[in-house]
């Protein structure tokens, strides 16, 4: 079987599309590719960007689904959190659980919330998010001393 042959009979071609040599250059005819995106920070690539920087994204408000809202996503995560701390018995057995490895997870993920919705809660989402992360987090310092 030779380059190129499936061994069906029919053979197959491999082009390379990279834009740069291994060296780093422009390779030939890479700048005229009409296929390839524009290189950053050239005048079309600009265009698309917008003014903060987000190559070919524009943000479109959406509308949010009716009958839930995102205080119930951060209720629903502090539960679990407050379960796995042992504050909430387990709804199966009806016995507290304790669980530090999965408390944090909890709390780590409310985190990340906080910080990848900045800028797109309301005052009383964004307070009851910090209070309920304030809360969880001396819950899981307290828990921590009792049991090191």
């Amino acid at each position: 079987m030779g380059d190129g042959d499936r061994g069906d009979g029919h053979a197959f071609k491999v082009s390379d599309r990279r834009k740069f040599t291994a060296d780093g250059e422009l390779r030939e005819g890479a700048a005229d590719d009409p296929e390839s995106p524009p290189a950053a920070g050239s005048p079309s690539s600009e265009g698309q960007r917008g003014s903060r920087g987000d190559a070919g994204f524009e943000r479109q408000p959406l509308e949010e689904p009716t009958g839930v809202d995102l205080t119930m996503l951060f209720s629903a995560m502090a539960q679990q959190a407050l379960r796995f701390l042992g504050e909430i018995p387990n709804p199966a057995t009806g016995n507290p659980e304790v669980d530090p490895e999965q408390a944090r997870l909890q709390i780590d993920m409310l985190e990340l919330l906080r910080v990848k919705c900045r800028g797109n809660m309301t005052p009383q989402e964004e307070a009851l998010l910090d209070q309920a992360l304030y809360q969880l987090r001396m819950l899981f310092v307290a828990r921590a001393q009792r049991n090191p």
